[in-house]
């Protein structure tokens, strides 16, 4: 019962077999030559923004100023249109400064608005953030019955 291998099944010496895969000499030259080690790496993961992707203080106060003197502008505190003016503010800022398209950066838009009487305002954040990457800007508009502050905060996403 001595069955003798069939030509085809012998390999020859140009050709390699790897698991269930055959592989020329040539094929296994050139995987050689493209291997990891002769590919210089990439940095696929990025810690911190380039220095012109970082966040543009400048550009959303401008923004901010802008949508505050457009909405409250020559307007009367009227508790009845507080939470309209605010979502409207919240919103409108909201999309102008996703418009800007900084890369990675993740905004959150706080607006408040009181009436002015001559009173004080204390208010406080707590975040836990990067001091190094993510910032905020913030914003005050007063005219003689409303005052608003506008925060801009920005995060970077890793």
């Amino acid at each position: 019962m001595d069955e003798k291998p069939s030509q085809e099944n012998i390999p020859t010496s140009s050709t390699v077999h790897i698991g269930n895969t055959m592989f020329s000499e040539y094929a296994l030259e050139s995987m050689k030559q493209t291997s990891h080690e002769s590919i210089p790496p990439q940095n696929s993961y990025q810690i911190k923004p380039n220095f012109q992707d970082i966040f543009k203080e400048v550009p959303v106060k401008e923004i901010i100023r802008n949508v505050q003197q457009a909405t409250l502008g020559g307007k009367n505190y009227d508790v009845d249109n507080v939470k309209r003016w605010t979502i409207k503010m919240a919103n409108e800022i909201n999309e102008k400064v996703k418009d800007m398209e900084m890369k990675r950066y993740r905004h959150v838009v706080q607006v408040m608005i009181g009436e002015r009487k001559g009173q004080g305002v204390k208010s406080g954040v707590r975040c836990i953030w990067d001091p190094e990457i993510d910032t905020y800007c913030s914003e005050i508009f007063m005219n003689d019955t409303i005052f608003c502050v506008v925060t801009v905060f920005a995060v970077y996403l890793y």
